[in-house]
């Protein structure tokens, strides 16, 4: 029987295993790259993304991969923060990494994904709403804090300072015991930028 510590693409031919498989928190985000790059997989024939994705965050110490031939690291555009790990066959999204992390963490999305742990963690936020293209954003709580933007640096300490996000948006204060995820994105190579449009023309996207 595997490991339960096990993040996978949905054809099995990436695949991630964590040192620590316990989900640190997650956020419920509506941001537009999260959604263009998920659809940018779709029309190369991952699944359809939803406007306000299920996001689950991993500290970023990483025992081992299969598969990295297998994987392509892309970016949006040139001026990206993100940077996204994807399955050059079925398109699955296996990990994320943004500048803000810092090397601390990764996010998945797990209805992009596999895995064979519970990866359950009630949403700290919901971050981005800015970016929600439709003009009413059904919500599952009413007491869940909600975050429209991140421009604003009172915005930005309002959101830091949930626990347990403000223990993971610094530096680890102690070192992986395997890779991190942005080793991994350095064994992948190069990264790819897609050069996609910012602005609501996700329908135009081509397949790559």
């Amino acid at each position: 029987m595997d490991k339960k510590n096990k993040i996978s693409c949905s054809c099995n031919s990436c695949k991630i295993f964590l040192n620590d498989p316990t989900p640190k928190f997650s956020l419920l985000c509506a941001c537009e790259d999260c959604r263009q790059g998920l659809r940018w997989a779709e029309k190369n024939g991952g699944k359809k993304p939803k406007d306000i994705l299920y996001s689950v965050y991993f500290r970023s110490d990483i025992h081992s991969c299969e598969g990295i031939e297998n994987m392509t690291a892309t970016q949006l555009r040139k001026d990206a923060r993100s940077t996204r790990i994807y399955c050059k066959k079925c398109f699955s999204c296996v990990a994320i990494d943004h500048v803000f992390y810092q090397n601390n963490i990764f996010m998945i999305q797990p209805e992009h994904c596999e895995y064979n742990f519970d990866i359950e963690s009630p949403p700290k936020a919901v971050i981005n709403l800015i970016d929600y293209p439709r003009e009413f954003a059904d919500l599952d709580s009413e007491t869940i804090p909600v975050f429209h933007t991140n421009k604003y640096p009172q915005e930005r300490n309002r959101f830091r300072s949930i626990e347990p996000i403000s223990d993971f948006l610094c530096p680890p204060k102690t070192p992986a015991e395997g890779m991190t995820i942005r080793e991994v994105i350095s064994k992948i190579g190069k990264i790819k930028v897609l050069d996609l449009m910012r602005g609501d023309n996700l329908e135009e996207i081509q397949n790559e």
